[in-house]
């Protein structure tokens, strides 16, 4: 607890806590505990007046609604300044209780081609002044920030809205349960948290051409995916090649095929230069998204470090072995719905042992033999040791 939280009055406290504490009932997978014992709570109390003070001057308090009605059959949903492939997949996921209504998607560019063939949204645009010449009922905005306004003060000023996130902000937490707790709040709580967990998981469809650009490749007809390559350094794991060396020792003989941004590149080459590393399919850096996510569609697994491959890999229904490290436990990542096996590190992903990797490789593989080509539904439940893989629900 921060040097003299305990001074705090009760009631600052419990207005902060607006920013940790779930508008839902279902436990959310979450450091909010943690979040709560160290945030400055003066500070916080001090942000959450002050949006909410900027949303009454803004003339938007009085358009924030509570409920999305049936009458809202138009919707405009924003979803802009979040530029990480994964936030959006998760963020996004629970548009699929929205089927049926007329939907507009206003995002960032690069974004745009995740969601160009969708069989949810109708139109998907990063031009804020085009949608405005569309009619809405409802806007969906993901918080209530000046940043998650911008577009909707600008261009959609008098449009009634929901918020999906509100005042919370602060901790770590499972983006796609949220989202589909939140919407199904806004909708009335028709669905059942069983009900929400067994679909819970990103949705994206490729489009054809993306189908016809992966079917020239002539690909395997089964083999294992792996993403390479990341940003953050405890969050990109480097020993790929020793990981293919398990694989090969542990018998698992599937081809393998190496997808990645350019940052991938490094280690596409250093997994390439293996004398084992027989049955390897270089793709890294050559694909759109929506062509990783229809190669990902035909692979048997997929194993990937916690990031946007991961997310796109649950998108098209892959099976997966995941990667975390340090403040990002699994479960506020994963859902049951992700059939996942996931492994820890309190460092680095780096830490996790190649032969943990492959292990969990042939555990999520014999379940989806026994499955019938499904891997059976696993999900974390706090976290591993080390390199240990995350229990079952």
């Amino acid at each position: 607890m921060p040097p003299g939280a305990h001074r705090q009055p009760g009631w600052l406290r419990r207005y902060a806590a607006d920013t940790w504490t779930p508008p839902f009932a279902q436990p959310l997978p979450s450091d909010a505990e943690h979040y709560a014992a160290m945030a400055p709570i003066g500070r916080i109390a001090w942000r959450r007046f002050r949006r909410m003070a900027w949303l009454a001057v803004r003339g938007q308090r009085a358009l924030e609604r509570e409920r999305i009605e049936p009458a809202d059959r138009r919707i405009l949903w924003i979803h802009q300044g979040m530029p990480q492939v994964g936030d959006s997949l998760m963020d996004l996921a629970c548009r699929n209780l929205l089927r049926g209504r007329e939907i507009t998607l206003l995002t960032d560019p690069h974004l745009c081609p995740l969601y160009a063939h969708d069989d949810i949204i109708s139109r998907v645009t990063a031009d804020a002044a085009g949608a405005a010449r569309g009619e809405y009922d409802l806007a969906i905005v993901l918080g209530v920030s000046s940043h998650n306004l911008r577009a909707k003060l600008a261009h959609f000023r008098s449009l009634p809205f929901v918020s999906l996130h509100g005042y919370y902000t602060g901790p770590e937490f499972n983006r796609t349960l949220f989202g589909y707790y939140r919407l199904d709040q806004l909708l009335g709580g028709h669905a059942g948290q069983v009900e929400i967990e067994s679909i819970a998981r990103p949705h994206m469809v490729a489009g054809a051409e993306a189908v016809t650009a992966v079917d020239a490749l002539a690909l395997p007809a089964r083999f294992i995916a792996i993403a390479l390559g990341g940003v953050r350094g405890w969050r990109t794991y480097a020993r790929w090649p020793e990981v293919v060396a398990a694989l090969r020792a542990a018998g698992v003989a599937e081809p393998i095929v190496l997808l990645g941004a350019a940052n991938g590149s490094e280690a596409r080459d250093g997994v390439m230069a293996l004398a084992c590393g027989g049955r390897l399919v270089d793709r890294v850096d050559r694909h759109t998204l929506p062509e990783v996510h229809e190669i990902l569609r035909r692979g048997v697994l997929a194993v990937a470090a916690d990031g946007g491959l991961l997310h796109v890999a649950h998108a098209a229904g892959t099976p997966t072995v995941s990667l975390f490290a340090e403040r990002i436990d699994p479960s506020y990542r994963l859902t049951a719905a992700d059939r996942s096996v996931a492994l820890y590190h309190p460092r680095e992903v780096s830490e996790i042992a190649p032969e943990e990797i492959a292990a969990a490789v042939q555990a999520a593989m014999n379940a989806a033999a026994t499955a019938s080509g499904a891997c059976s539904p696993i999900a974390p439940a706090g976290k591993p040791r080390n390199g240990e893989p995350a229990a079952s629900r």
